[in-house]
């Protein structure tokens, strides 16, 4: 479903839209919106990244009958300018893949694309969305935890490009 993005709430420009029906290539653009969504903020977000995003669109199953995950893209004239998802697992949700391109923060099309993903949770019962995020995304922090969600664990691990912080956020629906 495509629908129109009411000028007044979200987008400076009459033109962009968001679509949530998944399309041939759309694993291509969320990998390309992460490569280029998070080049600046350093080398830990490099080719690793990007497959590791690869892999991880894989593992959704999205497509597949009976799964309730879906992606929403926010887009003019048909170049995606971000994204976000809603990840059927089960019980909850899990919450991926949110990013917006430099040129298109400020316009509030990253809090249209949350909402999207958030309402699609609740449609689905899911007592409980997750994340997993990784330290020194402080933007991303301050929005999850504006919208509710609370940090329920911070580990160490061996993240795509070695050992970082990765954080799990939970939001009770």
């Amino acid at each position: 479903m495509s629908r129109k993005i009411p000028q007044r709430e979200y987008a400076p420009e009459p033109d962009i839209r968001l679509r949530s029906e998944w399309r041939a290539g759309d694993a291509e653009r969320v990998v390309d919106l992460h490569r280029r969504g998070y080049a600046h903020e350093g080398a830990g977000f490099g080719p690793a990244f990007a497959v590791y995003v690869g892999q991880t669109i894989e593992e959704a199953g999205l497509g597949r009958p009976g799964n309730a995950s879906r992606v929403w893209f926010a887009e003019r004239g048909g170049a995606a300018l971000g994204c976000a998802a809603m990840i059927d697992r089960g019980t909850r949700g899990q919450l991926r893949w949110v990013v917006l391109l430099p040129e298109a923060r400020g316009a509030g099309l990253g809090k249209a694309l949350f909402r999207a993903a958030m309402d699609h949770a609740a449609a689905q019962g899911w007592p409980e969305v997750y994340l997993e995020t990784t330290g020194g995304l402080e933007a991303s922090m301050q929005m999850y935890l504006a919208n509710g969600f609370a940090v329920t664990s911070v580990t160490t691990e061996d993240l795509w490009d070695g050992p970082g912080e990765m954080i799990v956020m939970t939001k009770r629906l």
